[in-house]
């Protein structure tokens, strides 16, 4: 089966390394970048997995991350790095693999497979996301009037397509590997305590109507502002109470002439 992006960037200094790997990633398409030109010339969205040496970039290889970051999502990082009794740097925290040389082919071919997998997944994972949620808005709209059917059929063609490749790809792949492409691309649920504080700060006032205190932000003494019932707060600076009416109370009635 063919996968959507099959390109692997090799990001290394030394350019034996970079031309050996990309002898053993023959199953790929190998670009070896031995600077930061080379590495932007090289990558775009085609990528799906980034062999990074930790030395790249004369030791800072953040502005690498950031590009492939903020260009390709769904591109996974394999990060290259000396057999070190040092804690991990911060921008190790953000390989999706981590290989400690010396490298061993074996070891450098099964990573790149399991990364490339887990790319191209979330790549159609994300594009399948986007057909059905505009197959969704194609059949509300449908109550209210006419619609595009030849869209319509078009992206339920896409949709199959795009199942059947997963499908197709997801054999390759271990559980762990599918937790991992579902956890990068989930969305954060907001949970209960968060939606009551933006409830409440919806409604608190903006700052003391007595002495004018900022009811925004916290000082050093604590909250500006303490919530002492519903929709009741007492400044933190002189006390006062200030009282606001339920919300729930306020209704919008008809206009009549």
């Amino acid at each position: 089966m063919e996968l959507p992006v099959s390109t692997v960037v090799v990001c290394e200094t030394n350019r034996t390394r970079a031309d050996l790997y990309g002898l053993w990633l023959d199953g790929y398409e190998a670009r070896p970048a031995l600077t930061n030109a080379q590495f932007d010339e090289a990558f775009d969205a085609g990528v799906a997995v980034l062999v990074l040496d930790d030395s790249f970039g004369g030791g800072d290889p953040e502005p690498v991350l950031d590009r492939v970051e903020s260009a390709a999502p769904h591109c996974r990082v394999l990060g290259v790095r000396d057999r070190s009794g040092d804690g991990p740097a911060p921008e190790r925290q953000r390989y999706h693999r981590a290989l400690e040389r010396p490298v061993f082919e074996g070891d450098l071919v099964e990573c790149v497979e399991t990364l490339s997998n887990r790319a191209n997944y979330h790549l159609l994972l994300d594009k399948y996301y986007r057909t059905t949620i505009l197959l969704s808005m194609h059949e509300w709209q449908a109550d209210d009037g006419p619609t595009d059917e030849e869209r319509y059929e078009r992206l339920l063609d896409r949709a199959g397509r795009l199942r059947e490749y997963l499908n197709g790809l997801r054999p390759r792949m271990r559980d762990e590997d599918v937790r991992a492409v579902a956890a990068s691309i989930a969305v954060p649920e907001v949970g209960d305590g968060d939606a009551a504080a933006s409830v409440e700060t919806k409604y608190r006032p903006d700052e003391c109507a007595r002495c004018g205190r900022d009811w925004t932000v916290s000082g050093a003494d604590g909250d500006a502002a303490e919530k002492i019932g519903a929709y009741v707060w007492r400044c933190g600076n002189c006390g006062h109470v200030d009282m606001r009416a339920d919300p729930s109370h306020r209704r919008v009635s008809s206009f009549k002439g």
